[in-house]
Parts: C-alpha cells; structure tokens; sequence
C-alpha cells in the first residue's frame, strides 16, 4: 500500500511541475486563438515560427517531472524502492510519448525530449532509491 501511494504522489508532483512550466512558455509563446489541431498544416505552419526556447520548456518540464517522479516514488517507498521509482518516471514517460507524437513537433524536439525524460527519469529512481534504511 506505501508504493502505491507514493507513486500517486510522485505523479502529482510530476504532473505539477509540467503544469507550471507548460503554463510559463504559453504566457511567453502564446497559442494562437482558434488554431485547430486537428489541421496538421497550420499547426505545422505554427509550429514552425516557434523559437527552439519554447520547445526546450517543454522538454525540461517533462526532464525534471519525470526525475521528481521517480526521485519522490522511490524516495518514499518503503519496500521495492527501484520498482516503485520505475512505475512512476515510467508512467510519465509513457505520458510524455503519447504528447509526442499526438501533435505535429520537429524530430529533433522529439529525440531530445525522448532523451532528456528517459535519463532523468532514470536519474531520478537511482537517486531516490540509493538512501540507506535504518
């Protein structure tokens, strides 16, 4: 029962994280009124007058949710600590894969973003779980 309720507060810390951040890069690159996703050439066209800072947000968000995620998962499980962290950072990884490839970013957001949440994320459960239990 403690791993699943650290795992829920992983993710809403992690979920937390990106709302704050996805909220700081729409109030610098606001989205335009009216844009429909579901026309792939005027987000494309969008997409492309974006500068490279407001995908980075987007990718340190996920980065750092993903680590906090794993980092508080393992941190506050009391048993299977690695596995717990690895359920949470993989929960957000899954998330952020969904995101990735349900709208239209440049390829190499999507690797960097890939990356960058996968490693952390990691990072994150290694860190969490390398405390000693006395």
């Amino acid at each position: 029962m403690r791993q699943i309720f650290a795992i829920i507060a992983g993710l809403i810390v992690a979920l937390l994280i990106i709302i704050m951040l996805q909220m700081i890069k729409e109030g610098l690159y606001p989205t335009p009124r009216g844009l429909d996703f579901a026309q792939k050439d005027l987000v494309l066209a969008w997409m492309e007058t974006l500068p490279p800072k407001a995908f980075l947000i987007s990718a340190i968000a996920h980065g750092l949710a993903a680590f906090c995620a794993g980092f508080i998962a393992s941190l506050t499980a009391g048993s299977g600590r690695m596995a717990t962290g690895i359920i949470a950072a993989s929960v957000i990884f899954i998330l952020v894969m969904i995101y990735l490839f349900t709208y239209y970013f440049p390829t190499w957001f999507v690797l960097t973003d890939t990356i960058v949440t996968s490693v952390l994320g990691f990072a994150g459960v290694v860190i969490g779980s390398a405390r000693i239990v006395s």
